[in-house]
């Protein structure tokens, strides 16, 4: 078991070190993604803003994209079929696939953790919370911690489809994911709510004792958790060729 993660770690340092050039780029997305959300926010002096629904949108869209590092193969994924290529390799050394695995779940979390502190931090800034909310650095954490059990829930069925897809149909499965972020935003907003708006209320009245953060961090462990189960179930049957 502790070789499993050990190993795990091997490969994961090893991906970080071939593309350790790409964390640059890497950088500058997350700032980039900072000030195009945190520059849509229209701060009050209630408590949280009250947020144009664009920016739901494109949390429900971007915020599971910092689970992620750039790299070669996340760019080549498409034309190259690079997760596939990856898993073929993994399996004539022979890897097993529980390493494989837990290899990129390490990937996840460093990932999250790293971008979510370029991330949260800019677009607190930038959208103007700064001065009311870095007065208590507990609502900080509830807000991001509680779109990071929305991150871990999305990244399961994004990691399920990474092993066990094409680019191709990879491609199509993050399409759908990202119009189906669309078309809760919509419904949310018709029926006057705001995402934002509720996880910035609830993380300044609560703090970490927010009953939503809880929820979501249990919600998206248990779905990472479940995905990466039945990944694993089916990972060793199917044919790489």
């Amino acid at each position: 078991m502790n070789n499993t993660w050990k190993d795990a770690w091997v490969i994961f340092k090893r991906d970080l070190r071939l593309d350790r050039l790409y964390l640059f780029w890497n950088v500058l997305f997350m700032i980039y993604m900072a000030v195009a959300i945190g520059a849509l926010a229209t701060p009050s002096p209630r408590a949280g803003a009250y947020l144009d629904p664009l920016q739901d949108f494109m949390f429900f869209v971007l915020i599971p994209i910092t689970g992620f590092y750039f790299s070669r193969r996340s760019f080549n994924y498409l034309k190259e079929d690079s997760y596939t290529r990856m898993l073929q390799y993994y399996r004539t050394l022979p890897i097993p696939a529980i390493t494989v695995m837990r290899g990129r779940i390490i990937q996840l979390l460093t990932a999250t953790l790293f971008n979510g502190l370029l991330f949260y931090p800019a677009y607190y800034w930038l959208s103007g919370f700064t001065s009311d909310w870095l007065t208590d650095v507990g609502r900080m954490l509830a807000f991001a911690l509680t779109w990071t059990g929305y991150l871990l829930f999305i990244n399961g069925i994004y990691i399920y489809f990474e092993f066990l897809s094409t680019g191709r149909r990879y491609l199509w499965i993050s399409t759908l994911i990202a119009l189906a972020a669309g078309l809760v935003a919509f419904l949310i907003h018709w029926f006057d709510g705001n995402a934002l708006t509720y996880t910035l209320e609830q993380s300044k009245r609560y703090s970490l004792l927010s009953p939503v953060m809880w929820g979501m961090l249990i919600l998206g462990g248990l779905s990472l958790a479940l995905f990466c189960k039945m990944t694993l179930s089916k990972l060793g049957k199917r044919d790489l060729i």
